[in-house]
């Protein structure tokens, strides 16, 4: 099966993008009898999700049809049609026991798991005295910790370095399990890489924030910037939930009624997780509050052009995860050349 697709350049892609119902092609009917049940569209929605094809829901209207709609970019449209078909064909009921595959959305543990055993490993390597190369710990943490001062004279690596030291064990454990379970679920919204760049930048952004606002001599270590980062993330994308937000013909006063009021338990349940985690006797509550505010406005911004780009793809995911990893690498040689 073949797809006509046009050829629109970058700018035509990312401002004015384009989004085409799969069900006609599928179901080789006309546009108006398309229409499908939540169920089916939500099951659609998982077959695209597990192979990495961008994809959003809508509601019809009642005047052309009613239901839902699976809608992809029109470059994605033969895939997606192929992935569908697929999976219909290969799941016919017929009267044995039906097992699903496993569909799990954009996005594993594997990822996670290794960026945050490979941040507890630092620890455990600059931790440690090293005399024949002149390494100790009071080294790295003077060289990288978000110190305000430094942060204000132009030594803007410190923002990402700071983000990976530690005062102790428990400090990494607990950053490193808490962080993992937030940006896990990050990951599950909107891809690993995706999700793991705008908690590290996030971060960074919490720190250059708090520095700025605290000035010096604050000082301040962990990753628990970021892990809030990836609470903003998540707070921010669930203002653009699909199921919230699929109709397309209601007025723009609705659709920012219905925005802030989705907004609101997001973004409270988040306060209220700061609260409890983040007001101890020997916690930043500063670099806290401002990691998830940076995280929230990056989620909002992310949950908007998710909604018009779709998600990143497998190899974009792969990128970004890579870009994400490279980030806190060089802010450390850029500290060590300084």
């Amino acid at each position: 099966m073949s797809h006509d697709i046009p050829r629109l350049g970058f700018l035509a892609r990312t401002f004015h993008p384009q989004w085409e119902d799969v069900a006609p092609l599928v179901f080789e009917c006309s546009p108006e009898k398309a229409g499908l049940d939540i169920s089916t569209a939500k099951l659609w929605m998982l077959v695209l999700a597990s192979r990495h094809v961008p994809y959003r829901m809508r509601t019809r209207a009642k005047e052309d049809g009613g239901g839902h709609t699976v809608q992809v970019r029109p470059w994605f449209m033969d895939q997606a049609v192929d992935e569908i078909l697929l999976y219909l064909n290969e799941n016919q009921p017929d009267g044995r026991t039906l097992i699903l595959p496993d569909l799990r959305p954009v996005g594993g543990l594997e990822p996670t798991i290794g960026a945050m055993t490979c941040l507890v490993l630092f620890y455990w390597f600059y931790s440690r005295t090293y005399p024949a190369l002149a390494l100790y710990p009071k080294l790295w943490l003077d060289m990288g910790s978000s110190e305000a001062w430094h942060i204000l004279r132009g030594e803007w690596w410190r923002v990402f370095t700071g983000l990976t030291l530690h005062g102790d064990g428990a400090h990494v454990m607990g950053n490193a399990l808490i962080g993992g379970v937030f940006i896990a679920l990050a990951s599950r919204r909107m891809g690993v890489g995706l999700a793991w760049l705008l908690t590290i930048l996030g971060g960074g952004l919490g720190n250059l924030i708090n520095a700025v606002v605290l000035g010096a001599p604050h000082n301040s270590i962990g990753f628990s910037t970021s892990s809030f980062a990836a609470a903003g993330l998540l707070a921010g994308m669930a203002c653009f939930h699909e199921t919230k937000y699929g109709s397309t013909n209601t007025n723009w006063g609705s659709r920012l009624y219905r925005f802030i009021a989705s907004a609101l338990i997001p973004v409270a349940a988040g306060l209220g997780l700061l609260a409890m985690l983040g007001a101890g006797k020997e916690t930043d509550l500063g670099a806290h509050l401002f990691g998830f505010l940076a995280g929230l406005i990056l989620g909002l911004g992310t949950g908007w052009y998710i909604r018009r780009a779709g998600l990143p793809n497998k190899l974009e995911n792969t990128l970004l995860f890579a870009v994400a990893m490279f980030i806190p690498v060089i802010a450390w040689l850029i500290a060590w050349l300084a």
